[in-house]
């Protein structure tokens, strides 16, 4: 069965902008049932089929209500004791990118309650990075009316203050040890419009702002590179034995690398317009910003940008 899925998610995103089908319709009430997400051996190919349907009927997921039976398999895999918290990303994320915002805000705070918890109970290293790969996401799609500020007033709805200390020993650490070309990618996005649109970090935050500005240096300095056909995402690793004998990854139908931000080509040529635009519209705000907050190493950087 998982060779099925596999094939099936592989023909609908070799076809993005196609229209899901009929047939694939007819698949989304048997794949949220949860008892067939039971057996580990699905998990990996089901969450991939599903995520590549979410984008082509996100509409008609809304209008049907089975928003929350998503967010029930996601929670299922997030706090299921085998290893499916990554797969729990995947789906979450095809869900964010693909609905209105008015949506889903109102399961955001007890999404980021199951993230917390887990952030809370010693998780691996990739998990960590899962999740800092998530947050930049949310925080680079502000024209979605998510951003920066969506997540810090979602967060505070968890837990008044949890964001700071979750910014500072998590987020920003972790953004350094950020591998993939393509997630780097979306940290620089995500962490240019902190710098420029976030109200939080221009008013509350002001350290932030500098430590913020700092961590896009750092990653300015190994930008990523141009996506290949190398740069896969795995699903699980084909060592790991944790979902059993009964899922084999396909090594012919791997699921390619999403670019989320194909339209930017030159993250640094980028950085420095987004900068220059965003001091335009805010009337010259961001350079107060950099003479105020930021040491005279990062100054002079960052002034190279924007000039």
């Amino acid at each position: 069965m998982p060779y099925v899925f596999q094939l099936f998610a592989a023909l609908l995103e070799a076809n993005p902008a196609a229209s899901l089908s009929d047939y694939y319709r007819n698949l989304i009430a048997p794949i949220l049932s949860p008892s067939l997400w039971e057996s580990r051996g699905n998990v990996p190919a089901l969450s991939r089929l599903l995520s590549s349907m979410i984008p082509k009927c996100a509409p008609e997921l809304v209008a049907n209500n089975q928003l929350e039976p998503i967010l029930g398999i996601f929670q299922k895999l997030m706090s299921g004791k085998a290893k499916t918290e990554l797969q729990s990303f995947d789906v979450l994320e095809a869900l964010i990118k693909s609905c209105d915002v008015a949506a889903i805000q109102n399961y955001f705070p007890t999404i980021l309650n199951i993230i917390f918890t887990r952030l809370n109970n010693n998780p691996p290293e990739s998990f960590k990075r899962r999740f800092v790969r998530f947050y930049h996401l949310i925080s680079s799609r502000d024209q979605q009316g998510l951003g920066a500020d969506f997540f810090i007033k979602q967060s505070a709805a968890v837990q008044e203050g949890v964001f700071t200390p979750l910014y500072l020993s998590i987020i920003l650490p972790g953004t350094q040890q950020l591998a993939r070309p393509l997630d780097r990618k979306i940290a620089v996005i995500s962490l240019t419009k902190t710098l420029t649109d976030s109200q939080a970090f221009a008013v509350t935050y002001a350290k932030g702002w500098g430590k913020t500005c700092e961590a896009l240096l750092k990653l300015l300095e190994n930008p990523p590179e141009p996506v290949t056909k190398d740069d896969v995402v795995a699903e699980a690793d084909v060592d790991d034995l944790s979902f059993g004998v009964g899922f084999t990854q396909l090594n012919t139908c791997k699921k390619a690398a999403v670019d989320e931000w194909p339209e930017v080509q030159d993250v640094k040529t980028w950085v420095g317009s987004y900068l220059r635009d965003a001091n335009a519209r805010h009337d010259g705000a961001i350079s107060s910003y950099v003479d105020e907050r930021l040491n005279s190493e990062a100054r002079s950087l960052l002034v190279e940008y924007m000039h």
